[in-house]
């Protein structure tokens, strides 16, 4: 196995990695800038069924280009021209730079950074549990919050539906199912990559059982997603969050000045990345015992890695405009993020980063086919 370390900045220059930042960056100027600017993925066939308005497929693009650099060199020029590529449809840009760094140079920095290092496959297990664990603590402690501060109302006064941390006898009882069930999932992996296992593989038989369950995951997400939900437009929005945060979200999400926005109404929104990560974690480990021909071989996650990037960037987003820290730096006045607002974040981004994955794992099975014919 080649000796590629991310933190290895000489290693950028190589041809691989200097040819994967420069398309990328080419790609990413596309698809996050001109291709909104013309309007050409705004499918008004498809505002019905899912939201954003405008698709992008920039964060596709960071999972592929920074999955092949392996690079932390690469990963930040790939998210820094993903920022600076980044189109506004107002005349000036108030709200978002926080939000586009988030976005664009964390998503790229994990997703290169999962998808270049080398370990054991006890290490891959550990990871997995406890990433994917984490993210649904984020999920229901998300929840638990807007259910205290009682945020759906907002939503709900404006004759729109949605999914929420309901209380059961004054106990959050889905928010707890699911940080148990999060738990669960940590100390099962956690457990499970104590084990020394070391097996030979014949074929790709676990390998191919984990692609199958990551792809159910993500295709299977995105057709609950449309199959419950409403759409409110952007007046309703302006009635939910007020003027200046529905603004952020046409500047984040929607690409144009009065964008149209999505609830959940069958399962809480705040709830579906987690879901989706357990999927994914568990399609991973089955990749894992492959690769690492059981725990104790060695292994990289290689384009499976971007798949760690999930509710992590929606969190930051809300952290770093949330009232508090707002407040804290003195710009609570100008800017911060309504607690309502915290639901189509989590919606929005997750929309998108779902479609993003499902086209990233498509172009990495072409990758993988041309690799193994090219062998031939």
């Amino acid at each position: 196995m080649t000796k590629v370390k991310y933190f290895h900045l000489g290693q950028f220059f190589s041809l691989k990695s200097l040819l994967a930042t420069f398309f990328g960056a080419g790609l990413i100027a596309l698809t996050e800038m001109f291709l909104p600017l013309w309007g050409i993925l705004q499918e008004e066939a498809l505002w019905e069924w899912i939201t954003p308005i405008t698709i992008t497929f920039t964060l596709a693009v960071i999972f592929v280009s920074c999955a092949i650099a392996k690079n932390v060199v690469a990963s930040i020029l790939i998210g820094t021209a993903a920022v600076l590529s980044f189109y506004n449809p107002y005349e000036s840009f108030d709200y978002g730079l926080a939000a586009l760094l988030i976005i664009f140079v964390i998503t790229a920095f994990f997703a290169g950074f999962f998808a270049t290092n080398e370990m054991t496959g006890r290490t891959g297990l550990l990871i997995i549990g406890i990433i994917f664990g984490l993210q649904g603590f984020i999920g229901s402690g998300v929840s638990m919050f807007l259910s205290f501060q009682e945020a759906q109302n907002d939503f709900h006064s404006n004759s729109v539906r949605i999914a929420y941390g309901e209380f059961i006898n004054n106990i959050p009882v889905w928010d707890t199912i699911v940080a148990v069930f999060s738990l669960i999932f940590m100390i099962v992996f956690i457990i499970i990559s104590r084990k020394i296992v070391t097996k030979p593989m014949e074929g790709k038989k676990f390998e191919i059982i984990g692609q199958i369950i990551i792809f159910l995951s993500i295709a299977g997400a995105l057709v609950f997603i449309a199959l419950s939900n409403t759409i409110f437009d952007n007046s309703t929005a302006v009635l939910i969050f007020g003027d200046t945060n529905t603004i952020f979200l046409n500047e984040m999400f929607s690409k144009i000045p009065r964008g149209s926005f999505m609830a959940i109404t069958n399962l809480n929104g705040l709830y579906i990345l987690p879901i989706v990560g357990f999927g994914i974690g568990i399609g991973l480990a089955f990749i894992v015992y492959q690769r690492a021909e059981g725990t104790s071989g060695k292994m990289r996650f290689n384009f499976e890695g971007p798949f760690f990037i999930l509710n992590l960037v929606p969190f930051l987003i809300i952290c770093a405009y949330s009232y508090p820290f707002q407040n804290l730096i003195g710009s609570s006045s100008y800017f911060y993020l309504e607690s309502a607002t915290w639901f189509p974040i989590f919606t929005e981004f997750t929309n998108l980063l779902l479609i993003n994955l499902l086209a990233a794992y498509v172009i990495f099975k072409i990758i993988t086919i041309i690799r193994l014919i090219a062998k031939r």
